[in-house]
């Protein structure tokens, strides 16, 4: 793709995106200042604290650009270039924000030196805020080719940040997407892996509660102590791990975590 096409879809996706937002409130929402004045929505209130934003074209120069770069020590691919260069926003993650009055807060929110010297180029990090996700490099040019992978931020205290090799950092990498457009086409379309996580978490839950008849986390617990009555909990769940591809290590990990969405 040209650096026009990759302009035109981030276009297209920040619109769209925005418009699915707009059906919540909430996302669409931010305690904005006076320096954020020219994200206010057009009906904000002043005197609110809360106040919907907006987005704005942006007005990012090529010498703003050249100075990221030589900032993150690293060259942008196109299609990421456009994806900071067209629309200021205030989207938080796994998108990333760049505000009219924090450019690429986003990027700079997930940069890591480590991560970009081993070939990998962090961009935002996951909804949550515990994965650090980056474009792999290894195939610039050919951008369609350069996968979307995230990595624990806690496993980077295990390292080095000097010495770390890239076949280390590669080993701890976990795939995300085949390239940054699928990226935002999955989260787009809820089809990404922290969409399908939470999907999956609610699937959970309803079979708990209507299919285990637990009414609390204090219940399961006690059931996940009882060998019988755990085996009984995974007999009941068999569906929902098929549906979402869950392992069974992972299952049994969101059930002892099922305390934060139960």
């Amino acid at each position: 793709m040209t650096y026009a096409e990759y302009q035109e879809y981030m276009r297209n996706f920040f619109e769209q995106y925005y418009q699915k937002l707009s059906q919540e409130e909430i996302p669409l929402t931010l305690p904005l200042g006076e320096e954020e004045k020219e994200m206010w929505s057009d009906d904000a209130d002043p005197d609110d604290e809360w106040k919907k934003w907006k987005l704005v074209p942006a007005m990012i120069s090529d010498e703003e650009i050249r100075e990221l770069e030589k900032e993150i020590g690293a060259r942008l691919p196109l299609s990421l270039k456009a994806f900071l260069t067209v629309t200021h926003h205030c989207f938080d993650n796994p998108i990333g924000r760049n505000s009219a009055a924090k450019h690429f807060q986003g990027v700079r929110d997930a940069w890591n030196p480590a991560l970009v010297r081993c070939g990998y180029l962090p961009f935002a990090w996951d909804e949550e805020g515990c994965f650090i996700r980056c474009i792999r490099l290894e195939k610039m040019p050919e951008e369609e080719r350069c996968g979307i992978y995230q990595i624990d931020h806690e496993v980077l205290f295990d390292f080095d940040q000097d010495t770390v090799t890239p076949e280390k950092i590669d080993q701890r990498m976990k795939f995300v997407s085949e390239n940054l457009l699928t990226y935002l086409d999955e989260i787009l379309h809820d089809r990404d892996c922290d969409s399908l996580r939470k999907a999956s978490q609610k699937a959970v839950l309803r079979v708990l509660k209507e299919e285990c008849g637990l009414q609390n986390y204090e219940e399961l617990s006690d059931k996940i102590d009882d060998d019988q009555e755990f085996d009984k909990i995974i007999t009941a769940l068999k569906p929902v791990q098929k549906q979402y591809s869950i392992s069974d290590d992972d299952l049994e990990e969101m059930l002892w975590a099922a305390e934060y969405y139960f």
